[in-house]
């Protein structure tokens, strides 16, 4: 009996206030009439929730039941909040913003530490809601600036039975920490409203001074301290240091002594300012135990950062009489924004996503191998129908080298150049001065595509014409165009797609020469991979560092991974010390907060332990190298559990007769990549997701 009646009396009270959550099928367009007691924004949230109910049901909708959520979060203790960040909450309702950082609500602030934030919230009660919270700035201009954000794979969830329990209090980046997909995990935003400079001494000398009186040794170059400072009195820029070391190489905030750096450290200075900001710098320098007054500064003017890179010769003056001392050769990056940044969203993030118990991945090397320079393969490599030939082979993915012609279209090459001749087809060839070498960024995909194709192997003139004819199977076809490669490769094919870039030598040569824009040139790779190759597992590699960097910087929806040769015998090395060796290499993914490495496999021949290294800071590992076209040697890798590895002749010595199937055919692991989808803003909806039902208003006891 005492059922029966408080179903009745929930009922009744249910109809009385049944018109303030549900819309009648009527004309009317508004909930309730000007009397209500409901302010504006309330009567807007309940409009958002009703415009979510389905459009084939008729009469009046229990889909979205709104009541009061509250959000209450607590920063941990290392967390400190500048006077101009704030926290906030964005979520996949649209009462939450959408995911969308410039519709997140933000949080109260509870007590003057401002560790303790809440907010007060209709939401709808009758279906599950994702969310998470982030840290923002305001610019001058007003626009959010991202700062960090929660990027575990699984978000936050508001069940419908939720609307019964307390909603207690969450830690600000950590969400279900016993669950898969959950934890600790914070990572840093995209660029959206600012742009990023990188100061970077990455050689093994930079600075050259000599003072009067003195030798270089008593002067003490071998214990300096480095501060940099904006000459503005305007506080818009924010400073960054990274001081490589094992497990201690992240950016934080400069110090008031400023950071340590001897000749052969890696010390990278990132400045963050607005887009319509433009700031000079003074950098000063210190011996280490003598802080008060410089050995010397160095000025760095805007109108000296041209373009997306270079490098500064810069004198080092006295503080006083400007007398100069000596000279910094100081290497830069400038980053911005992508032009579509704002479709990006906080729906999830895959920068570092890459479970560690996945077993060994088997790549192919540009599909079945190198084809022109080395043993020659059934298929030339670097064509589609070399990596269809992976899936053949069982392989788990495939890797490709990707680079820029003139007008801006991505294709598959894997030398920065080819020899041609301005010959036509019919005429023979008749010594080697009848040929030139072009490179690719001098060329439009309409001269590529008609050009004559020679390459030079063990003395040897071997013309490729044939296959860079328009008439030829897109599947063997050369240089095909990055989209192309996505249209026809099968989305349960992994991805390695390696940037190619030139790097200055050790020796002071580069390694070739390019006029690209860095910024444009790493916008058209992302904007060709966002509306075609997204939804798969995909990385994005390079042996130049600051490919890396940008490439982390513009987006999240997609993985980056750093190439090095490290130390071997076969490869000359590179100017750049976080090339020369594994340990520099993970350090650097540390400090770029990037998914790993990609060392050359004769780094670990004689000690397989050292990738321990990498594993044990949660990086992926991957190998590659001629070297292992060994099975024991595969096998010895597959035993000390490294990511993947990438090597030649998969059809011969891969996992074709002991592997069931490919890694990546599993229907989950696709449901899962097809969020890159919608964090990239390609689509609303996850690929091959099953769509989600309505949820069942839960009984009333």
């Amino acid at each position: 009996m005492y059922r029966v009646l408080k179903s009745i009396s929930i009922l009744y009270k249910f109809a009385l206030f049944f018109p303030l959550f549900c819309k009648a099928a009527t004309e009317s367009n508004t909930i309730l009439n000007e009397t209500s007691v409901f302010s504006s924004a309330q009567l807007q949230a309940f409009k958002v929730f009703d415009d979510e109910r389905p459009t084939e049901i008729t009469g009046r909708s229990f889909l979205c039941v709104p009541f009061f959520r509250v959000f209450n979060v607590e920063l941990q203790a290392g967390i400190h909040l500048s006077a101009d960040e704030v926290v906030a909450v964005s979520g996949d309702h649209h009462a939450l913003g959408a995911w969308s950082i410039a519709k997140s609500l933000p949080l109260r602030a509870q007590n003057k530490q401002r560790s303790k934030w809440y907010l007060r919230q209709w939401i709808c009660a009758s279906r599950r809601v994702y969310y998470r919270y982030l840290i923002y700035s305001l610019s001058a201009a007003g626009e959010r600036v991202l700062r960090r954000w929660e990027a575990q794979q699984v978000p936050r969830m508001l069940q419908t039975y939720e609307i019964h329990r307390s909603p207690g209090v969450d830690t600000f980046g950590e969400a279900y920490p016993r669950s898969v997909g959950g934890g600790h995990w914070l990572e840093r935003g995209w660029l959206l409203h600012e742009y990023v400079i990188e100061l970077k001494f990455i050689w093994q000398q930079h600075l050259q001074m000599s003072l009067p009186g003195q030798s270089q040794g008593q002067v003490g170059l071998d214990k300096l301290r480095l501060k940099l400072k904006p000459l503005s009195l305007l506080d818009n820029t924010r400073i960054e240091v990274s001081r490589y070391g094992y497990n201690r190489s992240s950016f934080r905030t400069q110090s008031r002594q400023g950071i340590r750096y001897i000749d052969g450290s890696i010390v990278i200075f990132r400045l963050s300012q607005p887009l319509d900001v433009a700031n000079a710098f003074r950098l000063s320098i210190f011996e280490r135990d003598r802080t008060q007054f410089p050995l010397g500064e160095v000025y760095i003017y805007p109108e000296q950062l041209r373009g997306s890179r270079g490098i500064l010769q810069l004198p080092i003056q006295r503080q006083v009489s400007q007398q100069v001392i000596g000279q910094l050769i100081l290497p830069y990056l400038v980053v911005h924004p992508m032009p579509n940044a704002q479709a990006i969203n906080l729906c999830a993030s895959f920068q570092r996503y890459w479970p560690n118990n996945w077993p060994t991945l088997d790549v192919g090397s540009r599909g079945l191998g190198a084809s022109f320079h080395q043993s020659s393969t059934s298929l030339v490599e670097n064509t589609i129908e070399s990596y269809l030939a992976v899936v053949k082979a069982k392989g788990d993915m495939v890797q490709l080298d990707v680079q820029l012609t003139r007008d801006y279209v991505p294709i598959i090459w894997r030398g920065f150049g080819f020899y041609t001749t301005s010959l036509a087809a019919t005429e023979p060839i008749v010594d080697r001065f009848d040929l030139r070498y072009v490179l690719i960024r001098q060329l439009s995909y309409a001269e590529l595509k008609a050009s004559r194709v020679f390459i030079l192997n063990h003395w040897t003139l071997q013309e490729y014409t044939h296959l860079n004819v328009r008439n030829v199977s897109v599947l063997e076809r050369i240089f095909p165009r990055l989209s192309e490669v996505y249209d026809a490769l099968p989305r349960s094919l992994g991805m390695i797609v390696e940037i190619k870039w030139p790097q200055l030598m050790a020796s002071g040569v580069l390694e070739s020469t390019q006029a690209h824009n860095k910024n444009t040139y790493v916008d058209r790779i992302i904007e060709i991979t966002a509306r075609s190759g997204c939804g798969r597992p995909l990385i994005f590699s390079s042996f130049d560092a600051d490919i890396c960097t940008m490439m982390r910087l513009k987006q999240t929806a997609f993985p980056v991974m750093f190439m090095t040769t490290g130390r071997t015998d076969i490869w000359d090395a590179y100017m750049d010390v976080r090339t020369q060796s594994f340990l520099q290499a993970i350090n650097f993914a540390e400090s770029a907060e990037i998914l790993g490495t990609a060392p050359h496999v004769q780094n670990f021949q004689h000690n397989p332990e050292l990738v321990d290294l990498g594993l044990d800071l949660l990086q992926v590992v991957f190998l590659w190298g001629s070297d292992l076209r060994n099975v024991q040697l595969l096998e010895q890798f597959r035993a000390f559990d490294v990511t993947g590895l990438i090597y030649d002749h998969i059809e011969r010595v891969g996992p074709a007769e002991w592997k069931r199937a490919p890694f990546f055919q599993a229907p989950q692991l696709l449901e899962v990549f097809g969020g890159q989808c919608v964090a990239i803003g390609n689509s609303t909806t996850v690929l091959g997701a099953k769509p989600t039902k309505p949820t069942i208003w839960p009984k009333m006891r």
